[in-house]
């Protein structure tokens, strides 16, 4: 089956909007400078004001179930010293010291994407193109300040239910106004990426796998290093403010991962690439 940019198919000249998960590991320190509900009144420290009221309410009753009603351990899903660890951070949010989103995020995505070391083109793409998708504060620029906190994926507030069915419909109708008319790549897991059933705003929607294939050729994912994985992928989508799939046929991870197109698959406008070793 021919597809855009098989030959003779040019590929689409889109802007792309990349979406990537906040990660569970998060730098201390930062500015006492002002509070995260200073912050969230300055326009360049909350690019997605829209969200500043679902932003509030989610946080008050995390914050509530996690720091006054007891529910550290079911809602974090974590214990002893981590829990107790984790039940600190978050008892200093409203004041505890900020840092820019990129900074604050330290795991393996964010630290192969090393922002610090693009270009100043790439570097604006980034300021203006990449979407954080978080369980606890919704959507997050690369400008946006935050403090340090910790919030499983999917947790569950006591007489409140799912972080995530109150998400939902808030971030359906911001990411389908980010989205409209764009190629957007997405390394959202599942659970993040269902927080946005697609009205179709988006030109074209970009999924990427990252694995091996195995004695039956089949393709096993490489869930354990496909964040690092991704940041690295996302540094070269970065190259460009228009970056096709097509322009990844030459990409080759540090663990080795190259395009098979023979796995790739188009079904309208949605295309999977799939990278194997």
């Amino acid at each position: 089956m021919r597809t855009r940019g098989s030959v003779g198919v040019p590929p689409l000249l889109l802007r792309h909007r990349i979406l990537v998960p906040s990660s569970e590991r998060k730098r201390s320190g930062g500015s006492r400078a002002y509070t995260f509900a200073e912050a969230q009144a300055e326009r360049t420290q909350n690019r997605f004001s829209s969200l500043t009221q679902a932003r509030q309410k989610a946080l008050q009753v995390f914050l509530h179930a996690v720091n006054g009603a007891g529910h550290a351990a079911s809602v974090l899903r974590l214990k002893g010293r981590v829990l107790q660890q984790a039940t600190a951070v978050n008892l200093e949010f409203q004041k505890g010291p900020l840092m820019g989103v990129l900074e604050r995020e330290h795991g393996p995505l964010f630290m192969a994407l090393d922002a610090a070391s693009l270009d100043t083109a790439a570097a604006r793409r980034l300021r203006n193109d990449l979407v954080v998708v978080c369980p606890l504060l919704g959507l997050l620029a690369s400008t946006d300040h935050v403090p340090e906190y910790r919030c499983a994926v999917g947790a569950q507030i006591p007489e409140f239910g799912s972080l995530h069915a109150w998400w939902k419909p808030h971030l359906s109708v911001a990411l389908d106004r980010l989205c409209r008319g764009r190629r957007v790549y997405t390394f959202l897991p599942a659970r993040l990426q269902a927080l946005w059933p697609q009205s179709g705003s988006a030109a074209e929607m970009v999924y990427v796998v990252f694995g091996r294939v195995n004695a039956a050729g089949r393709v096993q994912s490489d869930h354990a290093a496909s964040q690092r994985l991704a940041g690295e992928l996302v540094r070269v989508i970065l190259s460009s403010a228009h970056t096709a799939p097509e322009d990844l046929a030459n990409f080759k991870s540090s663990a080795g991962h190259v395009l098979r197109p023979d796995l790739c698959k188009t079904l309208g406008r949605d295309r999977t690439l799939v990278f194997v070793r």
